[in-house]
């Protein structure tokens, strides 16, 4: 990040790119940075019902994940 700054070079982060609406898709000559390898999910607080994951986690697996807990992501993926 340090040398794209230098170079004023815009960067892309990608995470689990399950995005539908290509957020995430370089569009000039931007570098893309990769978020893949952090898609751990660190925490779920059973009371209050909040979940911390890492950048790149899929939401799929997260879905999957929280329904083990009986909870699930209020988001409709495909829109």
């Amino acid at each position: 990040l340090a040398y794209a700054n230098e170079q004023n070079l815009a960067v892309v982060p990608q995470g689990g790119n399950t995005g539908l609406v290509g957020g995430s898709v370089p569009v000039h000559d931007e570098l893309v940075l990769s978020l893949l390898r952090m898609n751990h999910i660190e925490a779920l607080d059973t009371v209050s019902g909040i979940v911390t994951v890492q950048a790149g986690c899929v939401l799929e697996q997260l879905d999957q994940y929280l329904a083990q807990h009986g909870f699930m992501v209020p988001l409709d993926l495909g829109a």
